[in-house]
């Protein structure tokens, strides 16, 4: 290139292709095309039957929580060396751990330009309010991933209420995330008509029930492989009531086996075997999942049915999630 090329170059946007996008899209579009379970977009339209937003916002706004959600898997995977999800070998082991960070790390930006999509033909410094939601709610996201890694990397045993509040961060993010956009659109619930703490504890049921099932439900095992949880060290919620039940009788049987990252399934399934009928593990997590349903319906579900909405599909999800 000579001089006068150069100079140009410097005064023009930089160059990006359609080619290059896809390249660097590859780690998140190899995930995405194997959907999930589809539940945070299925929330979003049961709760717009409260917020009554027009079909092109809530489109936006669930691209937008789905592009997050995909991204935050693509990490996920990598810090907790996963190497299934879905039932597609992991991204990082597809695509190398350094273009899937990037990748992540470039969709979480990507995410917002929905919310400049959201923002447009609105009142001056309504994007502004949209994005100070949307970075207070990636900060809690992080901050209840952090918390959960450092818990499994230095053995950090948490207590019960710990642990619900790393999940209020980490799972509730994005539950919170949905409804506080939705809430600056809508004008039907404001102060304490608000639905965020409801999602506060759908996101605690919703993780506690996946800890659950990732221990011995048959299309967890199918999509990450038999009790991933035990072979990434995690600290769930049935494996600290396992594990504090064992310090009371000076029994380090779980903390012991999780120390070592395990593959094999027979250790694996010894662990299940102690979770479940030694220390009351499994039945105790049951009990809470099932607890925490009948809160939902019993100190949430009432005050909108006295105001006239059909409440009907939101009581479904719940007694799903709450069923195991």
């Amino acid at each position: 290139m000579d001089v006068s090329q150069i100079v140009n170059l410097a005064h023009a946007s930089p160059a990006w292709d359609d080619q290059q996008e896809r390249t660097l899209r590859g780690p998140f579009d190899y995930l995405a095309s194997s959907p999930g379970k589809n539940f945070r977009s299925e929330l979003i339209q049961i709760f717009n039957e409260f917020y009554g937003l027009p079909s092109a916002q809530i489109t936006i706004i669930s691209k937008l929580v789905e592009i997050l959600h995909t991204s935050s898997l693509l990490v996920d995977d990598i810090e907790d060396s996963s190497e299934w999800r879905r039932g597609l070998k992991a991204s990082h082991l597809v695509f190398g751990i350094p273009m899937t960070i990037n990748t992540a790390n470039y969709m979480y930006f990507y995410a917002m330009e929905c919310l400049q999509e959201l923002a447009r033909d609105s009142e001056a410094g309504l994007l502004n309010q949209l994005l100070i939601i949307f970075n207070q709610e990636m900060l809690n996201l992080h901050r209840g991933q952090g918390l959960d890694i450092y818990w499994r990397d230095e053995l950090v045993i948490p207590d019960e209420k710990q642990y619900l509040n790393m999940v209020m961060n980490k799972t509730g993010g994005l539950f919170r995330l949905t409804v506080r956009l939705m809430e600056v659109f809508s004008t039907d619930f404001l102060g304490n008509d608000s639905l965020v703490p409801l999602c506060n504890l759908l996101g605690i049921l919703y993780q506690i029930r996946d800890d659950y099932l990732n221990l011995q439900d048959a299309s967890m095992i199918k999509n990450k492989g038999f009790a991933e949880d035990v072979s990434e060290g995690k600290l769930s919620f049935p494996i600290i009531h396992g594990i504090r039940h064992g310090q009371s009788q000076n029994n380090t049987f779980v903390l012991d086996i999780l120390k070592t990252r395990t593959q094999d399934v027979e250790l694996k399934q010894k662990v299940v075997d102690y979770l479940d009928t030694n220390s009351g593990s499994m039945e105790y997590t049951r009990q809470r999942i099932m607890n925490l349903g009948v809160l939902l319906q019993k100190q949430f579900l009432p005050s909108l049915q006295e105001r006239g909405y059909d409440t009907k599909a939101l009581s479904a999800a719940i007694a799903h999630l709450s069923s195991v």
